[in-house]
């Protein structure tokens, strides 16, 4: 692989990093974007669904590949021992992460009152309480002594914005707002920084419907006219997780063709 010219601040080299969620495409996108910046890149599925797992493995291949040390788990994140154990084990044999990206999500559209006990549980425990945890660990687990840390939450704009039928997702992603904008006023003084990135409709977002202007009203709504993709979450990542972004502290960074304005 050809090396690009990092500047200082943006070398992610000598750095390792924890990307937890593989069941949408943007945690390839930024496990990969954080080796090619040079770091080390640990991934962990949010659930133990076979597809997810597999695809943790295969991420983990192509950083290897990358040349960067790497490490896969299948983690269940709505358990929180779990959580606690595959992190000592992780970095047992990966080493201390001092970045950590969470990017699991359970998305369900449905109207209030047809949304069971249950599933309003799992979108929680997967979007939130999964957070939590992870955070919890990572901070448990964080290296005596080590300075500057980076914690980046990937969630929603519909955590921000009302919309039908979202009402279990959305809580569960203000949650997650909510979370980061704590953990970044109590870790500040540590040099830890906490920090969401916020997607709109994606490619891989549920429901999104075609991708052509004149068969999808929804891409009326969105200035760009298209939806977005992870490539262009995932370098805002690896800013996001350098020395370069350590005065960034406690934001909500939008990545959604502007529609959060139009809206």
């Amino acid at each position: 692989m050809v090396e690009w010219e990092r500047k200082p601040g943006f070398d992610l080299s000598g750095k390792k990093a924890l990307v937890v969620g593989t069941g949408n495409p943007l945690g390839r996108a930024v496990a990969l974007a954080l080796a090619e910046a040079g770091a080390g890149v640990a991934v962990a599925s949010a659930t133990l669904d076979g597809d997810e797992v597999m695809e943790a493995k295969r991420i983990a291949k192509e950083v290897a590949k990358l040349g960067r040390e790497t490490f896969s788990q299948g983690w269940d994140v709505t358990l929180p021992t779990n959580v606690q154990v595959g992190l000592k084990q992780l970095t047992k044999e990966f080493g201390h992460p001092t970045i950590l990206v969470y990017n699991a999500d359970a998305p369900l559209a449905k109207a209030i009152e047809k949304t069971s006990d249950s599933e309003f549980a799992q979108v929680q425990q997967v979007n939130m309480s999964g957070a939590f945890y992870s955070a919890r660990s990572f901070l448990k687990e964080f290296p005596a002594g080590q300075g500057a840390g980076r914690m980046i939450f990937l969630t929603s704009i519909f955590g921000e914005r009302g919309i039908e039928s979202m009402a279990a997702y959305t809580a569960a992603k203000a949650g997650v707002r909510g979370l980061s904008a704590a953990l970044s006023q109590e870790l500040g003084e540590r040099g830890i920084t906490s920090n969401c990135i916020s997607t709109g409709w994606m490619d891989w977002t549920p429901g999104r419907g075609p991708e052509e202007m004149g068969a999808n009203r929804l891409l009326r709504f969105i200035p760009m006219r298209r939806f977005g993709h992870a490539d262009e979450v995932a370098a805002l990542a690896v800013l996001l997780a350098s020395d370069a972004s350590g005065y960034m502290n406690g934001q909500v960074f939008h990545v959604d063709g502007g529609v959060s304005q139009h809206l």
